[in-house]
């Protein structure tokens, strides 16, 4: 339940600046990506599931958020350029945000199939592709110069999205 509330918490935080932005820019962004950042809210979901109830510990579900978000940017920057990333990013993290709370209330409501597993397997093999298949020219024609820069760059935005998300647990309890 705490899970959920902080999950409509942040979703409304970016609500009203994502519906102004989707509704003038939906034909700008890319469905390869929406589709990584869909994947990447539905493996999050699980795994802060697994957090709460005690199947990960927190450094675990770091690494799964600090994972998910490494492969959508990798995957991502396949696609589009780092200045497209920059300027449609608050809607891609709606996607991000609606499939996790999608996912995330199927869990706790029972409404998890194997065909939800099946769909999770999928998002599994994508990450994992993303994360083992990029090359450093790939991330040079995208912009990225210094790859463990950018994954630092990510992996501390990626800890503070997550330690927000501890306060706000622990702030409803």
């Amino acid at each position: 339940m705490t899970i959920r509330l902080l999950t409509l918490i942040l979703c409304m935080s970016v609500t009203s600046a994502y519906a102004k932005s989707v509704s003038e820019n939906i034909l700008d962004l890319d469905p390869n990506i929406i589709a990584a950042a869909n994947c990447n809210g539905a493996i999050f979901a699980g795994s802060m599931l697994n957090y709460e109830n005690g199947i990960l510990n927190e450094e675990r579900a770091r690494i799964m958020l600090r994972s998910t978000t490494l492969a959508f940017w990798v995957t991502a920057t396949k696609y589009q350029s780092i200045e497209h990333l920059r300027k449609y990013a608050v809607n891609y993290d709606e996607f991000f945000s609606d499939s996790y709370e999608s996912v995330y209330d199927d869990l706790i409501d029972g409404n998890y199939t194997w065909e939800s597993q099946a769909e999770m397997d999928i998002c599994t093999a994508r990450i994992l592709d993303s994360l083992t298949s990029v090359s450093s020219m790939d991330l040079e024609q995208s912009g990225i110069d210094n790859y463990d820069q950018f994954k630092a760059i990510l992996f501390t935005e990626a800890d503070e999205r997550f330690d927000y998300m501890l306060k706000l647990m622990e702030a409803m309890r």
